[in-house]
């Protein structure tokens, strides 16, 4: 644990010869590290990282902020120059002080962390000033957000959106990048509009002046987060695609590529992840900087239902990366047949492509074929006929008010969070579905799972994926910070 003493290693973990069996357990360490297998990853602190041949290396981001708990020396620096960023993110510009006192470290130790991270250009002397009744004043630190540049894509079928941003999670810019109707059959004819809409990007952020350090990149459908895998989206017609992989190829492509070569050439953090995770990350957040404590379930989606939990501090992925797949929770086991191949999902009751059928009388499957390209339209045309009182569609929204509220009681039955957000186009409806949810979850307010919970809407906002994707990667580089290295060089120019 950081600020915790260990024996042989100064707080900074850096050799100790004067402690009382100092030379003895450093022996031990550097034994140890010997045995270590020669596969091992470890950074290293060489900020030039001078090299003959440029080269992109990557780290797959497997999971939001935590500080890691490594085995070698180098891991050990490392979790500790998280910590000191995690609580610059955390409480904003912080004296040197205050910062020792929150990660508990000593001053020696700090103050070379705090060179490291500069040089890594990840935190910056403020502008302002503490001015104490006695002493001199006192300089704060807070996060750079002048050099690194964090990406998140979204892939839609028709449409790739990359939204790129800073360390302080907020996005600068969104830019969308079409796929012709009819064009894509899968994965492989999709790579090749992917891979020039990164090119793009990556040419943006560089003409910009800021280096691209980590990427993560939202599907809609099933994606194992650890492996990097999309296992199956309908909605964009993948399967088994290694789309992890598929980024870091891109990246080694375009980094040696003379007609589209960055200026810069550093490691890349990748994740992926399915888009509702993101969409709920901006609703951990909410405004708030700190995550910790939070326990909360998410129902939402753009054009398709899905879900997600936040335990804590990280977003639950489960054994195969569908934890908190509520969009397919069964709660009408005698309903219809969902084209997940289930029968009875929450997506049969409250799933766009149902509410456009029920509302319109358009058949279901004509509703689904439309969600890719057409859902907003058809979330438009819900509203539209709402608000002028067609009670061909405010019935049926009514009867969606209460499966919202059973999925809200079953979901909370079994997760048991203390606060639950409705988000994506649930939420752009809410007027006209919380009325029936409150009533089917009144009559039951005296459950346990119930009591207690805080049920909010969220704002709807369509690019809520995007701007999650980014924090993601934000707190990736947080994570990982001995991902920000300089920038490798061939004969002595950078690239």
């Amino acid at each position: 644990m950081p600020g915790v003493p260990i024996r042989g290693l100064a707080c900074g973990h850096c050799p100790n010869p004067n402690g009382r069996d100092g030379g003895r357990d450093i022996g031990r360490v550097q034994s140890w590290l010997r045995t270590r297998k020669s596969g091992a990853r470890s950074w290293g602190n060489d900020l030039s990282a001078a090299g003959s041949t440029p080269k992109v290396d990557f780290v797959s981001s497997s999971s939001f902020p935590a500080v890691r708990k490594g085995g070698s020396v180098t891991d050990l620096r490392e979790s500790n120059l998280s910590l000191v960023l995690q609580t610059l993110s955390t409480f904003g510009a912080l004296s040197r002080a205050e910062i020792a006192e929150h990660c508990g470290l000593g001053v020696t130790a700090l103050t070379s962390l705090v060179h490291e991270l500069t040089a890594r250009r990840l935190v910056v002397e403020s502008s302002e000033l503490v001015r104490p009744a006695i002493g001199r004043p006192t300089s704060l630190l807070e996060m750079d957000t002048s050099h690194w540049s964090v990406v998140g894509i979204l892939c839609d079928r028709e449409q790739i959106s990359i939204a790129t941003g800073g360390l302080d999670g907020v996005v600068v810019s969104i830019t969308r990048y079409p796929v012709p109707a009819g064009s894509v059959l899968g994965f492989d004819s999709y790579r090749p509009f992917l891979v020039r809409a990164v090119a793009d990007a990556l040419m943006q952020s560089h003409g910009r002046g800021r280096t691209v350090a980590a990427v993560e990149v939202a599907v809609p459908g099933a994606v194992n987060r650890d492996s990097g895998e999309v296992v199956r989206s309908i909605l964009n017609g993948w399967s088994r695609v290694a789309l992890r992989g598929e980024i870091q190829h891109m990246f080694t492509a375009l980094s040696q590529d003379p007609g589209c070569k960055p200026s810069r050439v550093v490691p890349v953090l990748v994740g992926v992840d399915r888009e509702t995770n993101y969409s709920m990350l901006t609703q951990v957040y909410g405004g708030k900087r700190s995550l910790s404590g939070r326990n909360l379930a998410y129902l939402g989606g753009r054009n398709a239902l899905s879900g997600g939990l936040y335990s804590r501090s990280a977003i639950e992925h489960g054994a195969a990366g569908l934890a908190g797949e509520f969009g397919h929770l069964v709660v009408d086991p005698e309903g219809s047949k969902c084209w997940c191949g289930r029968r009875g999902c929450v997506e049969t009751r409250l799933g766009l492509a149902h509410l456009y059928s029920v509302c319109t009388g358009l058949p279901e499957t004509d509703s689904f074929s439309r969600l890719g390209s057409a859902h907003q339209s058809m979330l438009n045309e819900l509203l539209s006929g709402a608000k002028e009182q067609d009670q061909r569609y405010l019935l049926p929204l009514k009867e969606a008010g209460r499966w919202l509220g059973i999925a809200i009681d079953t979901i909370a039955a079994v997760v048991n969070p203390d606060e639950f957000v409705v988000d994506g186009y649930l939420a752009c409806l809410q007027e006209y579905l919380e009325p029936g949810a409150r009533v089917q979850l009144d009559a039951l307010s005296a459950l346990p799972s119930l009591s207690g919970l805080r049920i909010k809407f969220g704002s709807g906002d369509e690019d809520g994926s995007l701007r999650g994707a980014v924090l993601a990667a934000r707190d990736a580089l947080i994570r990982h910070p001995a991902a920000a290295t300089r920038p490798k060089r061939l004969s002595g120019k950078i690239l």
